[in-house]
């Protein structure tokens, strides 16, 4: 079991550096955003649309490469599942993106950005791109190719990156030396340099994944396409109600306040979600790796116990993550964020906890998901997905008038909460497993009561620079010693 756990712990490695490095990146881009964006509702524009993007993502792939995973695993079945779930997503990606080309103006003026055709062109590219590589970065995470998987991944997010600032900080100089017409970089374009820069890097991706595509040539089989159906259909519940959960409050905040307030909002709201997203890029690291490797280990003898293992080093880790966010908090924020954003609504600030406890809850959840997966029930998990939705689309009509962003950070905590519970009882009615209960518990203390003593001692990193560090590293290091403890001791018991 220890040299499984290893090698989950590799692969999710590689994972999560192309991940961490890649976010980083991105986060970059944040203070980029803000600075060169002529106002803050700009940059709520820019989360508005990656918002739908996210729902609609969810659409072009509908649980086709969680439904490879599944079948890919059966004896003989690896190359039909891939070229079977491959075809049908390029066939549906392109009854998709059609529409979506001819009919933009119309589809513009309906979510609120009327003669903005382009955003809606730009994106139903970007979502197309994204979907044709959705399954050969499923088969790379099948055979184990995490450098390939990285690569790939870190050369889409460069280009980005580079598009982003060549299009940003070099055509306005460019317009200033007179070089070209001013008229190109007024904020509007700005914006729509943002989207183009996200395209040509999702194009990008797309063509580096071609070699990937000669495995789709040969294998395509209707009666398993049937089987994948009928398995991955329900996932495209859990994954909308997923983006309800994760997004949907963007778009709400700015449907249900006044316009400039709206993407005022959301553009504070999403720069200080970024803080938080530093807990995201593990879960994501994490999922890459661990759910092909679930699949591939459900016929071992008492695939429970390792599930259970892995679940505990999760949490430990998961609530390491976040205290170390917590204690640098002061350091990653002004790093982050435009420093008159920064102290524009300290508001923003104080939901970081909150969003973190909040992304811990969703990455215990997703590892609790996988009963529904592995049992075939993906109805079950798509009722508790839906359920979270409900309760998120209800908390934020109540609240957003009153508390607005507030409202919305508070919402998704609740809301992963109460999921990441259901999905716990209900796993170890269908497909029970032993969780280390107290060993979770005892890492939620530790984090918690470490942050409390840290707010207690109330450091100031300009005045005390040397015991504020000191201070960081005991934390840090004393969270370090309990879990190695705690891990050595469980293993004692087994």
């Amino acid at each position: 079991m220890a040299s499984m756990i290893r090698q989950l712990a590799s692969q999710t490695a590689i994972y999560g550096l192309s991940s961490m490095v890649g976010r980083f990146i991105n986060f970059l881009l944040v203070p980029l955003y803000t600075a060169r964006l002529a106002a803050v509702s700009d940059y709520g524009v820019v989360n508005v649309m990656f918002s739908y993007a996210a729902f609609l993502a969810v659409v072009y792939t509908y649980g086709m490469e969680t439904a490879f995973f599944n079948f890919a695993r059966q004896e003989g079945k690896e190359q039909n599942a891939y070229a079977t779930a491959f075809r049908a997503i390029a066939i549906s990606t392109l009854f998709l993106t059609l529409p979506a080309l001819i009919f933009a103006p119309q589809l513009a003026e309906l979510i609120g950005y009327p003669g903005k055709a382009y955003y809606v062109r730009c994106f139903a590219g970007i979502l197309a791109a994204d979907a044709l590589a959705a399954l050969p970065f499923a088969w790379l995470r099948q055979k184990q190719k995490a450098l390939r998987f990285a690569a790939i991944r870190l050369s889409g997010i460069f280009i980005n990156v580079g598009l982003n600032l060549f299009l940003l900080i070099g055509l306005p100089q460019m317009a200033a030396w007179g070089w070209l017409n001013t008229s190109l970089v007024e904020t509007g374009h700005l914006v729509s340099y943002i989207f183009l820069s996200n395209l040509l890097a999702s194009l990008c991706t797309f063509i580096l994944l071609l070699p990937e595509w000669r495995q789709a040539v040969k294998g395509y089989n209707r009666d398993l396409l049937s089987q994948m159906l009928h398995y991955a259909l329900p996932l495209v519940w859990v994954g909308l109600a997923g983006m309800v959960n994760e997004t949907l409050d963007r778009i709400l905040l700015k449907s249900m306040l006044p316009a400039q307030e709206g993407d005022y909002q959301v553009g504070i709201y999403g720069a200080f979600y970024k803080l938080a997203m530093v807990l995201t890029i593990f879960v994501q690291a994490f999922r890459f790796a661990a759910e092909p490797f679930f699949f591939s280990r459900s016929n071992d003898e008492n695939p429970q116990a390792l599930y259970a293992r892995v679940m505990g080093v999760f949490i430990w880790v998961m609530c390491g993550i976040a205290l170390v966010t917590l204690l640098l908090l002061d350091v990653l924020a002004p790093l982050l964020i435009r420093k008159e954003l920064y102290f524009l609504d300290p508001r923003g600030l104080a939901i970081v906890p909150v969003l973190l406890a909040a992304n811990l809850f969703l990455g215990v959840y997703y590892n609790l998901s996988i009963w529904y997966k592995l049992t075939g029930q993906t109805r079950m998990g798509a009722r508790i997905a839906i359920a979270g939705a409900l309760l998120t689309i209800v908390l934020n009509f109540l609240l957003i008038p009153r508390w607005g962003f507030v409202a919305s950070a508070w919402t998704t905590c609740l809301v992963y909460l109460a999921m990441m519970l259901a999905s716990y009882a209900l796993g170890q009615k269908y497909y029970p497993v032993k969780y280390r209960m107290g060993s979770a518990f005892l890492a939620i203390a530790a984090a918690c009561g470490m942050y409390a003593l840290w707010k207690y001692l109330n450091i100031s990193r300009s005045a005390e620079p040397l015991r504020w560090s000191l201070v960081i590293l005991s934390l840090g290091g004393a969270y370090l010693l309990l879990m190695l403890k705690t891990e050595l001791w469980n293993k004692k018991q087994r």
